[in-house]
């Protein structure tokens, strides 16, 4: 009997351990991980462009630059230690500047000798009997102190008795434009300080006595296929220091 009931007892802990078990494992479904994914952020907004700014004409330019403080007839020191001038008669001139004028003068065109010395008087004899023509083609000379003076306006013929020059190779800068010739080659050198301060004091008052704007005022080589006034001749700085 007793035995009995034990075997009883050990069967019902065996079916209660059977119900606890499962008969298979149940499948868990793993969910794939997500990838991170960088927030990328909207590249930064360019700056607008400025409208670039018009540039204007040389000679236009040029005025602008080393302008100093002016008075009427009196002449002045920049910043850079460049005389600037306004229209008045130039200081140093051999002849007669102040005649009345009898033809309409459009242009002034710049020149130099191309050579190491020289005057008025030397360059009119050349001319007329090298030349043909009737004496010297220039209407200004400006000397170097190597035949004249150093920055002397030497006045010619064809200035005092307004004809036309004969000095551009162009009819029409012959018949209206006013030819100053600096002594001195500048292509191998420069024009003396002196030669500089009296060309702008010349070229501002014909400036002023014919009205031509700095726009006119020219080298040789502006006007016809040459090196005249020379490679070294500072032709920017001549246009800024004018006040017109």
């Amino acid at each position: 009997m007793r035995r009995a009931v034990i075997a009883v007892l050990l069967c019902a802990v065996v079916l209660a351990g059977c119900k606890n078990t499962p008969t298979h494992r149940r499948q868990t479904k793993t969910t794939p991980q997500k990838k991170e994914t960088k927030k990328t952020q909207p590249p930064p907004s360019k700056p607008e462009k400025k409208a670039a700014d018009t540039v204007p004409d040389l000679p236009k330019l040029a005025e602008k630059q080393e302008r100093g403080p002016l008075s009427l007839g009196l002449l002045t020191r920049s910043k850079t230690g460049i005389r600037n001038v306004s229209p008045g008669r130039p200081a140093h001139v051999r002849g007669r500047l102040d005649v009345p004028l009898r033809r309409k003068w459009t242009s002034i065109v710049v020149h130099h000798s191309g050579t190491t010395s020289g005057s008025e008087e030397s360059f009119h004899r050349y001319h007329k009997q090298v030349n043909g023509w009737r004496g010297i083609g220039y209407d200004f000379v400006i000397g170097n102190g190597h035949g004249t003076g150093d920055g002397v306006i030497e006045v010619t013929f064809r200035w005092e008795k307004q004809i036309h020059g004969a000095h551009a190779g162009v009819d029409h800068y012959n018949q209206h434009g006013i030819g100053i010739c600096l002594v001195g080659n500048f292509n191998s050198g420069r024009p003396t300080k002196a030669q500089m301060d009296s060309l702008v004091e010349l070229v501002s008052y014909l400036q002023e006595k014919c009205h031509i704007p700095t726009s006119k005022i020219l080298g040789h080589r502006h006007v016809k296929n040459t090196d005249c006034p020379g490679t070294n001749f500072p032709y920017f700085q001549l246009l800024s220091r004018l006040p017109h």
